[in-house]
């Protein structure tokens, strides 16, 4: 839903009147539906505050009778009311002219990575911040991480950077999924992921994509560092005790493979 937001007022978006803001209010398939909306806005908080990646700016509002929606801020919308450009991963790969929606999880990570390196006006930047958000995505076991929700942003004076983080949640509190979105998971060969040693996975997958092997320990051991943080930060969030639990389970399990 496309709204906007004036003096602390939601209201929705006339036809032909550019939203400023995104509400998803829970699906109602799913499991713990209702708990999605608070899963995507911790998993939000949790990229910004202990991983330290620019994000989307997001919350919760919540409706008359209690239950919780996500609300996040556009990024390609200045408060002026100019709209910069965006392209997304899926778009720039070309998966999406096929006209299948599902496209967007074909390929691998390596091979958007490739595509940031040919787009960015600072490649190495952009890969370092891609490795991070990829990796950050796998710990919080994020098993939607298709290519639509990646993209390059133009920042307004001609460069064009990787937008900043949206679109994140636990997946597993909902589905039973696969390690990776992307079909062929990191590599483009579509080596399988290893239940043990990870790190070495990922260092790897760094070294295909360009990335010094030095920049990527230092982000591995980074993130396994910060990832302790999460658990402490649970309880804080608007997700019921159940959902906190099941949370807590597969983040452990996932960490605990590196």
């Amino acid at each position: 839903m496309s709204l906007i937001v004036r003096d602390g007022e939601l209201r929705y978006a006339e036809p032909g009147e550019q939203g400023t803001h995104i509400l998803k209010p829970h699906p109602t398939r799913f499991a713990l539906n209702r708990e999605l909306p608070a899963n995507e806005e911790f998993c939000m908080q949790v990229c910004r505050g202990i991983f330290r990646l620019p994000t989307a700016a997001s919350g919760l509002c919540f409706f008359r009778d209690g239950v919780p929606a996500y609300l996040t801020r556009r990024f390609d919308i200045l408060p002026d009311g100019r709209k910069l450009h965006m392209e997304d991963l899926a778009s720039l790969s070309g998966l999406l002219v096929r006209g299948n929606s599902n496209a967007k999880y074909d390929g691998s990570y390596e091979k958007l990575a490739g595509i940031i390196a040919e787009v960015s006006s600072s490649p190495l930047l952009d890969l370092k911040l891609f490795f991070r958000m990829v990796l950050v995505n796998f710990i919080l076991c994020n098993g939607d991480a298709h290519a639509k929700n990646f993209s390059m942003l133009d920042e307004d004076n001609g460069a064009w950077r990787l937008a900043p983080v949206y679109d994140v949640i636990n997946t597993r509190l909902h589905v039973s999924d696969s390690d990776f979105a992307m079909g062929k998971g990191l590599f483009e060969d579509a080596r399988g992921c290893p239940r043990t040693k990870l790190g070495d996975f990922f260092l790897a997958w760094g070294e295909t994509i360009g990335l010094p092997r030095r920049i990527t320990q230092l982000e591995i051991r980074n993130a396994l560092q910060r990832s302790l943080g999460i658990i402490s930060e649970l309880p804080g969030s608007h997700m019921t005790p159940k959902a906190q639990r099941v949370f807590r389970y597969h983040l452990k399990q996932r960490l605990e493979r590196f």
